[in-house]
């Protein structure tokens, strides 16, 4: 397995991230991995390198302004969920560029869940499958009560910025008026009519597992697992490689998908 280092210009942004290129070429597809609020791609180092092993080419990256990692040219108090969506499209153009019409699977964490799943659903046909990892559905809702990771502002007149207490990051208005923007999440994912994988802890405190059973209703396909005494993040091992083994599960079923529809396709044009 390699990991190579690649910058993607956007605009001011450049977006740090890292092919992991599996030993065995095979036609599997590659997974984008999106990061958590506030921390940066290491964060998946595990999950990225487990599915390389398994001959799945694996992108992370930083997201522009998110607190912590490498990537430059946003100012925390920029971004918002919108902006990532932003970022996230950057790197579809990339890799689309540099693997050719490889199938790309979305694969999003907390705000990099929510990330992913908007993307997903205005890309539509281009994305071969989605996994979200306890997605932080519930941004909107949160804004409109006011808070937002420990952070406390009156949601009718939005501060100019604010900081966030887990993980502790400054932001901006507009991380609020974004958040406001997409609160028709709920009717927005549902566009996306391809396989997800949908897990979510059932201890989570952070995003209550209510949002992604309202998730869970309005995709057409969709395998919704819960984690029992899970939190919002998979911190004990055992979790954690049961994530990872549904993940395989699903990649592989994706990847049997993909060559009965070629088979389908050869033939038609036999």
């Amino acid at each position: 397995m390699y990991k190579h280092r690649v910058e993607i210009r956007d605009g001011e942004a450049i977006i740090v991230g890292h092919l992991y290129i599996p030993d065995e070429e095979s036609d599997r597809p590659c997974v984008v991995i999106s990061h958590e609020f506030g921390v940066d791609q290491n964060w998946e180092t595990k999950y990225a390198i487990e599915l390389a092993r398994r001959s799945y080419p694996v992108f992370t990256y930083d997201f522009p302004g998110s607190g912590n990692g490498c990537s430059t040219g946003r100012d925390t108090r920029e971004m918002s969920i919108l902006t990532e969506v932003g970022d996230l499209r950057a790197v579809i153009g990339y890799l689309r560029k540099r693997l050719g019409d490889k199938d790309l699977v979305l694969c999003g964490f907390s705000m990099g869940g929510m990330v992913s799943a908007l993307a997903a659903a205005e890309l539509g046909e281009e994305i071969a499958g989605l996994i979200l990892v306890y997605p932080a559905l519930s941004a909107s809702d949160d804004a409109r009560k006011g808070k937002a990771l420990g952070a406390r502002f009156d949601p009718h007149d939005p501060p100019e910025e604010f900081s966030t207490k887990k993980p502790p990051v400054t932001l901006g208005r507009k991380f609020i008026e974004d958040a406001f923007a997409v609160e028709d999440w709920l009717d927005r994912i549902g566009a996306y009519k391809g396989p997800v994988l949908l897990m979510h802890g059932e201890n989570d405190r952070v995003v209550p597992i209510i949002y992604s059973e309202m998730a869970a209703s309005v995709y057409d396909n969709v395998r919704f697992v819960k984690m029992p005494h899970a939190g919002h993040i998979f911190w004990q091992p055992w979790v954690k490689s049961k994530a990872i083994q549904k993940m395989i599960v699903f990649l592989a079923e994706l990847s049997l998908r993909r060559q009965r529809l070629d088979r389908e396709k050869d033939k038609t044009h036999y």
